[in-house]
C-alpha cells in the first residue's frame, strides 16, 4: 500500500512538472525603427518581434504595449495567439521628437492574458537619439544663442524650476546642434553689467556682448497635479494625472524683437514616484516662502536634519540690485555658492541649500553661516545662521526629488510631463529658427558693414585676485573673447611697463612660464580658472593664451 502511494505521488509530481514545463513563454527578442535613424517630425515605424520560446503554443488574443519613456504610445494584438517555436512581428507609429529616447516593449500586457513558465522576461529595452535633419543643421549653423532663465508662473512648489527648465533646454538644443551659450555666461555679464533680466533689452543687450544673435526667453506657465491616494488596510497606493505647460519666445538680439512665440504641453498619469506624496512636497515648501520674505535675510527655521533642504529668503527694501548667497561653516571656510538672483525693490529671492559643497560633497552636523552678497557695494550686507543636527528627517522628501532638472526629478510622472514638453518646446524652436534665421543674419551682416556688430579679440591680461577657493580670477572675459575651457599661461616676467591712465600693460619681459590655469567659468570682463599643476601664482603675474 505504502508503495503505491509513493508511485501515485510520484505520477502526480511528474504530471504536475511536464504542465509546468509545457507551457508558452513569451519573449520579446527584437526592436527595430524605420527609418534606423529618425529625424525630429518623421513618422517612425517602431517594429518588435515576439517569440513563443516555451514548449506549447499560446492560444487566444494577447496584447503587445509599446511605451515611449514610460508613457504608453499603443497596444497592438496578437490575434490568434502564438504556436510554440514561432515568432510575430507588431508595428506601431511614433512622431519624432528631438532628444534620446527609451522604448520599451511588453508582450502579454497590458491584460497578462497567457500563463507563462516565465513571466519575467516579457520585457525587452532599446534607446536612440533623434536628431534634427542635416539641412536643418545647416541653415543653424551661423546663428549663436542664449538662453535666458525661465520665469515660473507655475505656483508648484518645486525647486529650481526656472533654472531647471532653462539649463534642460540648452542641453537639447546643444544636442541637436545649435551653438548655445550657457547661462550662467548670461547672467554674469547681467549681473557685472547691472542689468535687469526682467526687461527683453536688457537681456538682448548682454546677448549682444556675447555675440549671441538670437535670444530665448520663456515661462513655466503650468504645473498642475491631480493626487488620487486610497488605502486598503496596510496597502497605500498614490497616483496622479499632471500637466505640465510652458511658452517660449525668440528674440532678435539685434533689434529686440519678438521674432517668434510658441509653446507646449506635457501629460502624464500613474504613480507618483516620490517617497513622500506631492501633496506633502507642496505643503512643505509654499508657506516657508511666506515666512522668509517679511524682510532682511531669512531662513524657514533655525535647525536642520541631516539631509534636508535649508529654504533662505531675502525681501529687499532697496534699489533693484543683483544678489547672491554664499555658504560657510561657523569657521569661516567658503562651501559654494548658491546663485545670483535679481530683486526689485520689495521683491523676495528665495535660495535652497542641499547640505553639499561646491564638490557636491555632504556636509555633516553643524553651525552653518548664509552671507548675502550685494552687487553694487561689492561687499556682504547680511548673514544668517543655522544648525544641522544627527538624523534624518523622514517628513521631507530627497532634495533631488523635488529639483526639476535632477535624475530622480525626472524618473517621476512630474519629471517625464516636464520633459515631454520640453522636447515639444524644443521641436517648435528650433522651427522657429529656421524660419527666422535669414532676417536675423541679414541683421547682423548689416551692422558689421556699418561697423556697428560686436566683436572680439582675444588677448593677454593679469591675475586680478586669488579668491579663497583658490580660484584664481583674471581680469579679462568675454568681451575679449575668453571662452570657458580655454588655457591661459602664467608668466613670470621682469621690466613690466603699465601705462598709468588706463592700467593697460605696454611691455614686459618673460623670464619663465610659472604655471597653466584653464578657464572654469568667463563673464564679460572676468573670467575664472584654476592651476592645471601646482605653482605659486600672484596677483599681477601676466596672463597669456596657452599655445594650441
Amino acid at each position: 500500500m505504502k508503495r503505491l502511494s509513493l508511485i501515485v505521488s510520484l505520477l502526480i509530481i511528474l504530471l504536475t512538472t511536464g504542465v509546468a514545463l509545457s507551457q508558452p513563454d513569451l519573449v520579446v527578442t527584437d526592436i527595430s525603427l524605420q527609418p534606423q535613424s529618425p529625424h525630429a517630425g518623421q513618422e517612425v515605424t517602431i517594429t518588435a518581434t515576439v517569440r513563443n520560446a516555451g514548449t506549447s503554443d499560446a492560444e487566444g488574443r494577447f496584447y503587445v504595449r509599446f511605451l515611449m519613456d514610460g508613457t504608453q504610445i499603443d497596444a497592438p494584438s496578437i490575434s490568434f495567439g502564438l504556436d510554440a517555436g514561432r515568432t510575430k512581428a507588431v508595428s506601431v507609429s511614433w512622431t519624432a521628437q528631438l532628444g534620446t529616447h527609451t522604448i520599451v516593449v511588453e508582450a502579454d500586457q497590458p491584460f497578462d492574458r497567457i500563463d507563462e513558465s516565465n513571466e519575467t522576461n516579457n520585457t525587452k529595452p532599446a534607446a536612440f537619439v533623434v536628431s534634427i535633419s542635416p539641412s536643418s543643421a545647416s541653415r543653424l549653423a551661423s546663428l549663436k544663442v542664449a538662453v535666458a532663465r525661465f520665469d515660473d508662473r507655475s505656483g508648484s512648489g518645486f525647486i529650481n524650476v526656472g533654472e531647471g527648465v532653462a539649463d534642460e533646454l540648452t542641453a537639447r538644443l546643444v544636442n541637436s546642434g545649435v551653438r548655445v551659450l550657457e547661462r550662467s555666461e548670461l547672467e554674469a555679464v547681467m549681473q557685472e553689467r547691472g542689468l535687469n533680466p526682467v526687461l527683453t533689452q536688457d537681456l538682448a543687450t548682454a546677448g549682444q556682448i556675447l555675440e549671441a544673435d538670437l535670444l530665448i526667453i520663456g515661462s513655466v506657465t503650468k504645473v498642475n497635479v491631480q493626487q488620487v491616494s486610497f488605502s486598503l488596510g496596510f496597502l497605500s497606493v498614490s497616483s496622479a494625472a499632471v500637466d505640465v505647460a510652458m511658452s517660449a519666445r525668440l528674440v532678435n538680439v539685434y533689434t529686440t524683437e519678438i521674432v517668434k512665440a510658441v509653446s507646449s504641453e506635457g501629460k502624464e498619469e500613474g504613480t507618483t514616484g516620490f517617497s513622500v506624496d506631492i501633496g506633502k512636497i507642496v505643503a512643505l515648501s509654499q508657506p516657508a516662502s511666506t515666512s522668509i520674505c517679511t524682510g532682511g535675510l531669512l531662513r524657514d527655521r533655525p535647525c536642520y536634519g541631516f539631509g534636508e533642504t535649508a529654504h533662505i529668503g531675502y525681501q529687499n527694501s532697496g534699489l533693484p540690485d543683483w544678489y547672491r548667497v554664499d555658504i560657510y561653516t561657523s569657521g569661516g571656510t567658503w562651501l559654494k555658492v548658491l546663485d545670483w538672483q535679481y530683486i526689485n525693490t520689495n521683491g523676495c529671492g528665495q535660495w535652497f541649500w542641499d547640505q553639499r559643497d561646491a564638490s557636491n560633497i555632504q556636509m555633516g552636523p553643524g553651525t552653518y553661516t548664509a552671507k548675502l552678497w550685494n552687487n553694487t557695494s561689492s561687499s556682504y550686507i547680511a548673514s544668517v545662521n543655522f544648525q544641522i543636527k544627527p538624523g534624518f528627517g523622514l517628513a521631507i522628501p530627497l532634495i533631488d526629488e523635488i529639483t526639476v532638472g535632477s535624475n530622480q526629478f525626472d524618473e517621476t510622472i512630474v519629471g517625464r510631463a516636464t520633459n515631454s514638453a520640453l522636447n515639444e518646446l524644443v521641436f517648435k524652436l528650433i522651427q522657429g529658427m529656421e524660419e527666422v534665421a535669414p532676417a536675423v543674419l541679414a541683421t547682423r551682416g548689416a551692422l558689421a558693414l556699418a561697423g556697428e556688430a560686436p566683436t572680439s579679440e582675444a588677448r593677454e591680461g593679469q591675475i586680478a585676485r586669488i579668491l579663497d577657493d583658490e580660484r584664481i580670477a583674471i581680469n579679462i572675459g568675454a568681451s575679449s573673447g575668453v571662452t570657458k575651457g580655454d588655457f591661459f599661461q602664467v608668466l613670470d616676467t621682469t621690466n613690466l611697463i603699465v601705462d598709468p591712465a588706463t592700467g593697460k600693460v605696454l611691455a614686459y619681459d618673460v623670464l619663465n612660464v610659472k604655471g597653466e590655469i584653464v578657464i572654469t567659468e568667463v563673464r564679460d570682463l572676468v573670467s575664472y580658472g584654476v592651476k592645471t599643476s601646482d605653482f605659486d601664482a600672484l596677483v599681477g603675474d601676466i596672463v597669456r593664451p596657452s599655445a594650441p
